[in-house]
């Protein structure tokens, strides 16, 4: 599925960024930064992920390990052969448009209900990042563009005061991201900040239902890239 030195480097990283603290619980930080290199593609689609390697990597013992590779597996990021050992999960065609239709019913009636309480000091701050965002593609920042990406969409939620619905809404795009970052084409990056200001923009309009129009096309993008799928990234992928 990808050659061991990818893997490896994959695996080298989360030594390199992991320093635990041994005031949080270790499962937790063993979980943040392995979700963090699945969904940066730090570590593939298909890569072995062993629970011993990890433990000589990290320093920790097994228990906390397995809990953080439990948790990832009941995100679907993680898949657990009897025998064989845990693997990233590869793409699933069915899971990303499950995903999408999860995040996008969920971030309209967030948006929906963000623009009943919308105000000038909101606009100021969904700009802001914006602004955040063009910058990081300026400097070709790719992580930090996707992580402005998700902090424009967090933005509505904390103005709905809907944080709580935030963590459905990042477990389902922590999939679709994956598929971005594999999928995405460089030249698609300056249409994106471009379409989350014509949503801020009805929004300061006092057009809500506008707002979830494009909001929707935004997100409805994905199926273009679906049905331009590389064959050569056929292996990353399953129905």
């Amino acid at each position: 599925m990808m050659d061991a030195r990818t893997n490896q480097a994959g695996l080298d990283e989360i030594a390199r960024t992991l320093t635990l603290d041994r005031r949080r619980p270790i499962s937790d930080q063993i979980y943040d930064v392995l979700r963090h290199s699945i969904v940066t593609l730090r570590l593939m689609p298909g890569a072995s992920i062993s629970e011993s390697s990890l433990c000589k990597l990290t320093g920790a013992s097994r228990t906390p390990v397995r809990a953080a590779l439990q948790r990832l597996t009941e995100e679907g990021l993680i898949d657990v052969f009897p025998q064989q050992g845990s693997f990233v999960s590869l793409i699933s065609l069915r899971s990303i448009r499950d995903s999408h239709f999860i995040r996008c019913a969920l971030e309209s009636a967030i948006l929906r209900a963000a623009a009943k309480t919308w105000t000038p000091k909101h606009s100021a701050g969904a700009r802001e990042v914006l602004r955040l965002q063009d910058e990081a593609i300026s400097l070709g920042e790719l992580d930090r563009f996707h992580e402005e990406d998700e902090h424009f969409h967090r933005l509505f939620a904390v103005y709905a005061d809907l944080e709580g619905v935030l963590a459905t809404v990042l477990a389902n795009k922590a999939r679709l991201t994956r598929f971005y970052r594999l999928f995405g084409k460089p030249t698609r990056l300056p249409a994106v900040p471009a379409e989350h200001r014509a949503i801020v923009d009805a929004l300061d309009a006092n057009d809500a239902e506008l707002a979830v129009r494009r909001l929707e096309d935004h997100l409805n993008k994905i199926f273009d890239m679906l049905r331009q799928l590389p064959e050569a990234y056929q292996p990353y992928l399953t129905d």
